[in-house]
């Protein structure tokens, strides 16, 4: 039986955050979905000089090119690293339409589902426990108003030496919203499998710790 850790929840949820300190808490390797689609957008923005739009037929080859997600968080593209950065402009504007387009969903999930079969995984992203890993152990969605979110995704940025404005932040997390829940493919939902936990204010040690103790009662009632 695999005991997999499949973490939900919408752009600046803190599900990243909340995913590496429970994989450090339970000795768990820590998977961070979105990166790889990241990694796609930044290589589509590398190879194509007009980043405005996303081109499907230029797409389809960049979701062709082997990825590897590494034990130590990095991931290589056709076995580089890519030189446009993961976060910041311009990946940040075309990351969800990137994400929304199925070949690119099938080149990410394919990894995903090769890693989780190597070794028990946090895994976290938008569809780790309706798609990627429906058998999950233990499935949690993580929540916080917009807001909040676009708050901390400023910081984040700001931190990284990329300078946003809330206004730009909130506008742009009401965008991933909108993308992430209405595409065809996997949308974003909170099923009934899933622990909703809310992230507005508790903080990230207590929602890890809410975390880290359902993951042991539930192995003890596995026993």
């Amino acid at each position: 039986m695999t005991r997999d850790i499949a973490i939900d929840g919408p752009s600046g949820s803190g599900k990243t955050s909340i995913g590496v300190r429970v994989a450090d808490e339970l000795r768990l390797m820590f998977v961070d979905s979105g990166l790889l689609y990241r990694v796609f957008t930044a290589a589509y923005c590398e190879r194509f000089a007009d980043v405005g739009r996303v081109d499907l037929a230029g797409l389809r080859g960049i979701a062709s090119e082997r990825v590897r997600y590494m034990e130590s968080g990095e991931v290589l593209y056709g076995g580089r690293h890519l030189a446009v950065p993961l976060h910041g402009d311009p990946v940040d504007g075309l990351v969800s339409p990137v994400s929304a387009v199925p070949s690119v969903r099938s080149a990410v999930n394919r990894e995903l589902r090769r890693i989780s079969n190597v070794r028990d995984v946090v895994m976290a992203g938008r569809d780790i426990g309706t798609t990627v890993l429906p058998h999950a152990f233990l499935k949690v969605f993580i929540t916080a108003p917009a807001e909040v979110r676009a708050l901390r995704r400023a910081a984040q940025l700001n931190r990284l030496g990329v300078r946003i404005t809330m206004d730009d932040a909130l506008a742009n997390i009401v965008e991933r919203d909108r993308i992430d829940s209405t595409r065809k493919d996997s949308p974003l939902r909170c099923t009934p499998d899933h622990l909703l936990l809310d992230n507005s204010g508790c903080g990230i040690d207590g929602i890890a710790a809410v975390i880290a103790a359902e993951y042991g009662r539930r192995l003890n009632d596995a026993v």
